[in-house]
């Protein structure tokens, strides 16, 4: 009897369960009786189909594929992370601007004209109170005064 090569492995048991239990479905399709069906073709792609989504269903499932896609996925974010430190540690080297170099100078830009604007709201709110307190035939005596 032939020991199994991948019991050694985790999660290659519910891999191996996978394949067997599907061709011993698909075997168990194929057997006919004496006279085929018409539509044979049709049952052994649904069993085929019924089989398939089924087991990668429960394989896609199951603990050992999660951990898997979870540290596949945390090694692409450290590899992400550790060239963008490369590619920045380049740029600074050849003293050229990098992204972060550009988004800190865009935010100091909004906040720039966060306070111009704040400024100027302030600025008109004070002349629109200058021109109420101000009464209205002071204008027309102050432009005589400066043409006389």
């Amino acid at each position: 009897m032939a020991s199994n090569p991948f019991g050694s492995m985790p999660g290659m048991n519910p891999f191996t369960s996978f394949w067997t239990d599907f061709f011993s479905k698909m075997v168990a399709a194929g057997i006919t009786p004496a006279t085929p069906p018409a539509d044979m073709a049709e049952q052994l792609r649904r069993s085929f189909f019924d089989a398939m989504s089924k087991y990668c269903d429960e394989f896609m499932r199951s603990e050992a594929f999660l951990q898997a896609m979870k540290q596949s996925m945390d090694n692409a974010l450290a590899w992400q992370a550790s060239m963008n430190q490369y590619l920045q540690k380049g740029l600074q080297a050849a003293q050229m601007p990098s992204r972060a170099d550009s988004e800190q100078l865009v935010a100091m830009i909004r906040g720039l004209e966060d306070r111009l604007f704040s400024r100027l709201d302030g600025l008109a709110e004070r002349i629109e109170k200058l021109e109420k307190a101000a009464p209205r035939g002071a204008d027309k005596t102050e432009r005589t005064r400066s043409k006389g």
